[in-house]
Order: structure tokens, then sequence, then C-alpha cells
């Protein structure tokens, strides 16, 4: 594609974070956040993953309009990157609305001696209080798939288990894919295990989500709930590792994509050159 084929609006001004939780809080990047298990279900449903056709490009990057989880949902990373890919690909659906409808796991959190000792399982449900930082925790792929189906009934697609290279395919194919990582983009951190009416919940208290919107030989770039970037660059390799331990979590869409308009394929720097980093706290 050619320099400046792709123009991007600006951005509204982003609403300021809230201050820092107090000590005890327990979800995502501003403060201890809370765990999710590490290995879950890998079975994904039968729709077949999106595919680009013929070979991998070497690059490329999607115009995904950002959104911030906060103020409303300061433990809502999932459902705020859902939010943005169904809004990519032509059905906007608010956050707050996903936030209602996503399934819950309503297992209350039990703790001894300042630790988690039992609570609910994130592959059933949102665990804790999505709209209290102290109180809650997240949802793994498998209900956010369900949730997805629900929206787009028919057009939901698990890859979770697969190859990172289906990831990229679906972003080639110009649908955005949510990806569980760590807040840090590392696989470098500490983890907890608490039961659940499953059984044990293996996971890290530095658990996030993203949505995945480009990539190049050494960078992935993610609209990223957490700060309201949007096309944040990070290093490949490190974000593929902590997307391993997080148990290769991806979720995308089958059918509808971004407009052709809004996709670049192999010039990554052209695309960048119109691409705010801030975006807009979108309800």
């Amino acid at each position: 594609m050619v320099a400046g084929a792709v123009v991007f609006a600006a951005d509204r001004a982003r609403a300021p974070a809230p201050a820092p939780a107090a000590a005890g809080a327990t979800h995502h990047p501003k403060g201890p956040p809370a765990p999710k298990v590490s290995k879950p279900p890998t079975t994904p449903p039968p729709s077949a993953p999106p595919s680009h056709t013929g070979v991998l490009p070497a690059a490329a990057l999607l115009r995904v309009a950002g959104q911030d989880q906060w103020p409303q949902l300061p433990n809502g990373c999932e459902v705020t990157s859902l939010s943005m890919l169904l809004g990519a690909v032509g059905h906007p659906t608010s956050k707050l609305e996903l936030a209602a409808r996503m399934p819950r796991d309503p297992t209350p959190r039990v703790k001894k001696n300042g630790v988690i000792v039992s609570w609910g399982n994130p592959n059933v449900g949102f665990v804790g209080n999505v709209y209290v930082f102290v109180d809650g925790f997240g949802i793994y792929h498998g209900p956010i798939t369900r949730l997805l189906d629900k929206v787009l009934p028919g057009q939901a697609v698990d890859l979770t288990g697969k190859p990172f290279d289906a990831a990229l395919s679906a972003v080639a194919s110009g649908r955005p894919v949510v990806l569980w990582t760590t807040s840090t983009f590392s696989p470098d951190v500490p983890f907890i295990t608490w039961q659940s009416p499953e059984g044990p919940v293996h996971t890290t208290l530095d658990e996030h989500a993203v949505l995945l919107v480009g990539y190049d030989k050494e960078d992935l770039f993610v609209n990223n709930p957490e700060n309201g970037e949007r096309a944040e660059a990070v290093p490949r390799a490190r974000f593929v590792a902590a997307w391993h331990v997080m148990g290769s979590q991806a979720v995308t869409t089958a059918g509808d994509a971004v407009p052709a308009a809004d996709r670049c394929v192999g010039n990554i720097g052209a695309c960048l050159a119109h691409l705010p980093g801030r975006a807009a706290s979108a309800d």
C-alpha cells in the first residue's frame, strides 16, 4: 500500500484514569491484578478459523478505534477488547452492554492470612466484580466466545491452543483478535493457585487481555484497554511467550471484517504515520 493511503481520524481527549487503588486490589497493571486459570480448555468450537489467502504477509495493520476500560470497568479488559473487535467489524456493542451480558461465576472469594484460597473459575464466567477494582478478577476465552456468539450468532471463532500464526492470519484477513497476556507483556510473572468448584485455578495476578490489530517481523501492535493506547507496539517474541503462559487464548470472528480502506498490508510505517496513539474512553 502506498504511503498515505490510509488516513485515520484524530482521537478525542481521553478521560483521566482514576487514582491507583488501595493496597489489596486484585486486577491489572494499575495495582496488583487478580488471577486467572493458566491452563484453560483447549478444545475450540467447530467453526474454522479465518485465514489469509496465500502466503502470510510480512506485516499488516488494521485501523481499529481504541477504547479505555477505565473508569467504568476497572476489571473489564476482556469485554473492552471484545467491544473494540465488534466495532471494527461493523457491529458496535458497548463494553458496558457486554459486561452486563457476560457469563459470571458467583463463587465468593475467600482469603486466609491475606492469600486467596478459593474463588471462582474464569473458564466458567467472570470472577468477582467487574465494576469494583479491589473486588474483581476476570474471564477467559470460553465464556467470552459464548458471549461473542450471542452477539454474532455463528461467527465466534475460538483460536485457543492453535499456533500464533493463526492469530496473525486473522489480522491479515481483516479480523482483529482478542488475546490473553500479562500486564507487562512478559512471561516472567508470579503465579498463584486457589480452589474453585471445578478444581484448582492456577494463574497470575498480572493477567490481562488486549486486541491484536497488527504485526511485523519484530513487533505486534495491540489496542490496550488498560491505558487507552491503540496500535501500541510490543516486542513480538516477548508477547508470544506471555501469551503461551496464559494458555494460548485467542478469540476472533468469522464473516464480517474490517473495511478494506482501514487495512494496510506490507507497509506498517505508512499506516503508523497516520495512526494517533491515544484512544477515546468510550462507553
